[in-house]
């Protein structure tokens, strides 16, 4: 029954009722009024009960379609995704991914270092295009406190691991690392490869030995401009400890200061800081333990030692036997290794002054033997970038260009420096006894290489760097090296004495 008819009978209705009570008096008639009354009652009644279920019977559909379309959404949504918390990709200073409730962040880490290098003389080494490092690696951060780091170094012909550990950060004063990392020898050392100053580090970080370990190390910053780390290591670079006998450890401490930082002056940075390691080694173990002298250049060995070698060179076979077979750069004595520095690093805005002195001593049984190195540089930013802006946490980090190279907006960034390093081995004498740190000099050798080192050398390094963008940079060096004495090479069958290298080197570098 629609409305139209229904208000239709209600008319009808009333209009027979009105007339009957209009024309009848009867009791009769009274009687069927009040039923007619009554049946109009009951169809009011039903009408309002017929609505409601109408809009019962609306709501419903209504309710209906709208789960249709939010399935039909849902199902095109879930399309090509994966359920649970959205991932967040960026790039700042490297490419990372994080979840959005921040409980885990994987971020990846890579450098490609291309480097060409010109030496003078020829017999000094070989021009070459090289690929000095090629690393790519990842860091898993999960619950903030918690991180993970493996990185690989691809520039060689073999694969080989330089990070691979975990650290928890739970206390800003007091983080846990545990595995392979770099320990703190220093505040060139300290610094990534990315960006250090110049191409390659001074004469001076020959005498830390390996730049990985293996280990845990406990690190911190218990208060603005202070930091430490404490750490126990093998010693022995990236190989695990292998004599069971001589398997001593390496006790190592580094702490820094920055004076500027503590007094919050603003644009400048008062850096202080010392290292010292120790450690009892076994030379049989370890037949590079004492350190080899290298030109900062990457050019001649101007330093190395024999084990088993007399004052002329000759092998000398029982002291062979003690070295365990190992002439080069050893000793015959499980010997007591340590290893001290001090550095500094004066900024203020464009320019900064830095130096290091580091000596590492060898205490054997009646003998001691030390290499003295140290090293004192300036650099400037020439675009007016400030070092306070990378400085962080006792080092020296990445340069950000005010303006960076694109075309019609900058050019990056300009630094300007030069070095001077200094290296002194003279306890290292040909007159020592066999086995206690021989110079080496064996001038009859018939193999291609150094025959006769020197004990001391100076290196005068320039450098200019182009800072395009954060993360590309191009470089280029000259290293001049002066031996105290000649060192004497034979190269293709020929003998040649040297008594200076000149080298020019250059870089591409991207790093991420």
């Amino acid at each position: 029954m629609n409305q139209t008819q229904y208000y239709k009978i209600l008319t009808a209705l009333f209009a027979f009722a009105c007339s009957v009570s209009a024309q009848a008096d009867s009791a009769d008639t009274s009687e069927r009024l009040k039923k007619l009354q009554q049946m109009v009652e009951q169809l009011q009644q039903q009408r309002l009960e017929q609505d409601k279920q109408m809009d019962l019977l609306t709501k419903e559909l209504v309710g209906l379609e709208n789960q249709v379309s939010q399935v039909k959404i849902t199902k095109s949504e879930e399309k090509g995704s994966s359920k649970g918390a959205p991932v967040l990709a960026n790039f700042k200073d490297g490419i990372s991914f994080e979840d959005g409730s921040g409980n885990w962040k994987f971020a990846i880490n890579g450098r490609v270092q291309s480097d060409y290098r010109f030496f003078s003389p020829d017999e000094t080494a070989a021009d070459t295009f090289s690929l000095r490092r090629a690393r790519l690696g990842g860091t898993l951060t999960f619950y903030n406190d918690y991180v993970a780091r493996v990185e690989g170094e691809y520039s060689g012909g073999s694969t080989i691991l330089t990070y691979g550990y975990i650290d928890i950060n739970k206390f800003q004063s007091a983080k846990f690392r545990l595995g392979q990392f770099k320990p703190s020898y220093g505040l060139e050392r300290a610094m990534s490869t990315n960006f250090t100053d110049f191409q390659e580090r001074s004469m001076a970080d020959a005498l830390l030995g390996s730049t990985f370990d293996r280990g845990v190390m406990v690190y911190g910053s218990p208060f603005t401009g202070f930091n430490y780390s404490v750490a126990y290591i093998n010693g022995t670079g990236t190989a695990d400890e292998n004599n069971a006998k001589n398997d001593g450890k390496d006790f190592t401490t580094r702490v820094t200061g920055n004076l500027a930082e503590m007094m919050d002056w603003k644009d400048a940075v008062l850096h202080v800081g010392g290292f010292y390691a120790d450690g009892g080694q076994g030379s049989r173990r370890q037949p590079a333990f004492v350190p080899v002298g290298q030109t900062e250049g990457r050019g001649a060995q101007f330093f190395a030692s024999n084990c088993g070698a007399n004052a002329d060179g000759t092998v000398n076979p029982a002291v062979t036997a003690a070295c365990g077979g190992l002439l080069a750069n050893a000793l015959k004595d499980n010997v007591s290794r340590s290893r001290a520095g001090f550095e500094t690093a004066l900024a203020y805005q464009s320019v900064k002054l830095q130096g290091e002195y580091i000596n590492t001593s060898f205490d054997g049984a009646g003998y001691s033997r030390h290499i003295d190195a140290w090293y004192a540089s300036a650099m400037w930013n020439v675009t007016g970038e400030s070092f306070a802006d990378m400085y962080k946490e006792g080092v020296f980090g990445r340069l950000k260009p005010k303006n960076s190279y694109a075309q019609g907006l900058g050019w990056g960034a300009l630094q300007v420096g030069a070095r001077y390093s200094n290296f002194d081995a003279s306890d290292f004498k040909i007159t020592n006894a066999a086995g206690t740190g021989v110079l080496l000099n064996a001038p009859a050798t018939t193999t291609d290489g150094l025959l006769v080192a020197t004990n001391k050398a100076d290196a005068w390094t320039l450098g200019a760097n182009w800072i395009l963008n954060p993360n590309f940079r191009l470089m280029a060096n000259y290293i001049r090296t002066d031996y105290d004495t000649p060192i004497v090479v034979r190269v293709n069958g020929t003998i040649k004495s040297l008594d200076k290298e000149d080298a020019l080197s250059m870089r591409a570098q991207f790093d991420f």
